[in-house]
């Protein structure tokens, strides 16, 4: 799984306040002198995820140190809460990585605080992006400028045990339940198997976006503003309230785990017979789940939005303190443009970003890698362009708060429309609006 959504309570207070300090350094500071990329030299990269990804890019990494003997590559990954707070504080004490992985929330914040390298010098130089839709680099854009680039081309799915929901009577639409169809499913799964039908999936601000998609709004808008209100929030989690009481969803002491792992995931512990995810996810739920799954779109009320996106599951960056850039984007560029770099890779970003990349790793694949290909070239007509504007400063904030308040819900601490007044009244101080 992608483990883009970090626990409550890992990184909070402590984490937000190195984000300003962090800012505050770089935008004071100068890089380093820069080492040319025929020098011998080593270079950090720091990446979150699954062991199926890193297995992956470790892999793609030794290709990468064959072809260039200068340069040694040094790497590390985590899971996303510890990831953001080392990050944090490395990029606080002036020792930043040279190549790290970025979320939509993280790369606003590091951007907007001045943190990460322009990347426009090296475009079509060093790193190359004739086969990257337009779409996918725009979301690594600020101010008409390269900041970012995408790791590969995911969105949002339905996973679920195919077998168990077989031996529950519950039919998958191929298009996808309303919700209301949804929600009696889901109960029914329960009655039958005894396990909640799907992973509450109330605790991820992912999924809301989704959901506010589908009602034609979004969770930030072009100016940086916060996209949705109290009632919005109250009338979502309302909704995963009375599925709660149904037993459709899981129960809150296993809600609570969830951190977008496969450690953690519900399904994969079997307390949950489906999940809400990326399909960048179906790599590890392949490699960690014992069982058939299946894979389907959204619920949606709605005939036109599906709530689904073509968008990056993750982007590369490097700090703009690095004095080992050059170096960086000729390993960015490996990741990003190497076929065979492509096919060790497989889906475990989702499909490639190179769309010459992406043919012919879809066209070879097998198993899990298949399982993403195929669905992807399923559901393309039902996918909207992803937002590409750049999310405000304090979204990282906003989207950690939004799980710890949930806790609050979901433990009967608070309503659900005292949860959504605080979430939105915290991410108003959080985006200084």
């Amino acid at each position: 799984m992608t483990g883009r959504i970090p626990r409550p309570g890992r990184w909070s207070v402590l984490a937000a306040a190195a984000f300003t300090l962090a800012g505050t350094l770089t935008a004071c500071s100068s890089s380093p002198d820069e080492v040319g990329s025929d020098a011998k030299q080593t270079i950090r990269f720091v990446w979150w995820g699954n062991e199926d990804r890193a297995a992956a890019t470790e892999k793609v990494v030794k290709r990468f140190e064959k072809e260039h003997p200068n340069i040694k590559v040094q790497t590390e990954f985590s899971g996303y809460p510890a990831y953001v707070q080392k990050l944090t504080t490395q990029i606080a004490g002036g020792n930043a990585p040279d190549l790290l992985q970025l979320d939509r929330p993280t790369f606003g914040e590091y951007q907007q605080k001045r943190q990460l390298a322009e990347l426009t010098p090296y475009v079509g130089k060093t790193l190359k992006t004739d086969g990257i839709s337009d779409s996918l680099l725009a979301g690594g854009e600020a101010d008409g400028k390269q900041f970012a680039m995408p790791a590969g081309l995911t969105t949002q799915l339905f996973v679920y045990d195919k077998d168990l929901y077989e031996k529950a009577g519950v039919t998958v639409p191929e298009d996808g339940w309303t919700w209301k169809q949804f929600a009696t499913d889901m109960a029914k799964v329960q009655a039958e198997s005894g396990r909640a039908g799907t992973t509450d999936f109330g605790w991820a601000i992912d999924w809301f976006e989704s959901w506010l998609h589908q009602n034609g709004k979004q969770l930030y808008t072009s100016d940086r503003k916060l996209g949705f209100t109290e009632d919005d929030l109250e009338q979502y989690w309302s909704m995963l309230a009375s599925m709660r009481q149904k037993k459709g969803v899981t129960a809150a002491e296993d809600t609570t785990k969830m951190d977008g792992s496969a450690q953690n995931s519900a399904l994969v512990a079997k307390e949950s017979g489906s999940e809400i995810a990326y399909d960048s996810s179906v790599t590890s739920y392949v490699s960690t789940y014992q069982g058939k799954l299946g894979y389907a779109p959204l619920p949606s009320d709605s005939k036109t939005e599906s709530g689904m996106a073509a968008l990056p599951p993750v982007y590369y960056g490097i700090a703009k303190t690095s004095s080992h850039k050059e170096a960086a984007a000729l390993l960015l560029n490996f990741i990003l443009n190497d076929s065979e770099a492509g096919k060790v890779l497989g889906t475990t970003r989702g499909t490639p970003p190179n769309s010459e990349v992406a043919a012919s790793v879809c066209a070879s694949a097998t198993g899990a890698d298949k399982e993403t290909c195929d669905f992807q070239s399923k559901v393309k007509d039902r996918l909207s362009p992803s937002d590409t504007w750049l999310w405000p400063s304090g979204s990282s904030a906003v989207k950690t708060d939004f799980q710890r308040v949930y806790d609050d819900v979901i433990f009967g601490k608070s309503s659900a429309s005292a949860g959504a007044a605080k979430v939105v009244e915290n991410a108003k101080q959080s985006l200084g609006q």
